[in-house]
């Protein structure tokens, strides 16, 4: 009896004294013990899950919107010169219908499509003088179509010319 009691004693003795085990050295979940000499630390096991290490390959990007083609269009008649335009429409066709109607809107009665033209810019140049003939150009942006135009112009025997219309249908940016 006297052995049990003691045996028991001894147990509660080594139960008391028993630490609890810290698994990977005293750090939390996902990472490792760094450092030695009496500094200790703990890093992230890179890629671990529950750790605060970023993941090996990030995520890709998502968009945040999307660029919407614009068109523009313009519309001449053949017979009398009238010109009908149309710009920042959200399809070729509308473009040019809405040019066509313009164009008969004018007073013209056999209005075509003679250009179509989307995400860029138009610009009609005509020469001073009344001789050579005029140019329709396109160009990504204003500055370079209207010098297109005045150079195209010229170059028909215009002389000097001008810009008489310019516009730019360009992209629109939709957030989601």
């Amino acid at each position: 009896m006297m052995r049990t009691t003691l045996t028991y004693i001894v147990l509660v003795v080594l139960l008391l004294c028993v630490h609890s085990a810290s698994g990977e050295g005293g750090c939390p979940p996902g990472s490792y013990p760094i450092g030695g000499q009496g500094v200790q630390g703990c890093a992230p096991i890179p890629g671990a899950v529950g750790g605060t290490a970023s993941p090996s390959a990030p995520a890709p990007a998502q968009p945040l919107g999307e660029w919407l083609t614009r068109w523009g269009a313009v519309a001449e008649s053949p017979t009398s010169n009238l010109v009908g335009t149309a710009a920042n429409e959200s399809s070729e066709r509308r473009a040019v219908d809405v040019a066509i109607k313009k164009c008969a809107a004018e007073g013209a009665k056999d209005c075509k499509s003679s250009v179509t033209y989307y995400n860029q810019c138009v610009a009609f140049a005509v020469p001073s003088s009344g001789k050579g003939q005029g140019s329709v150009d396109t160009a990504v942006d204003a500055e370079t179509v209207a010098g297109n135009a005045i150079g195209h112009c010229r170059d028909t025997g215009g002389g000097k010319c001008a810009v008489v219309y310019s516009e730019c249908s360009l992209p629109v940016f939709r957030k989601y």
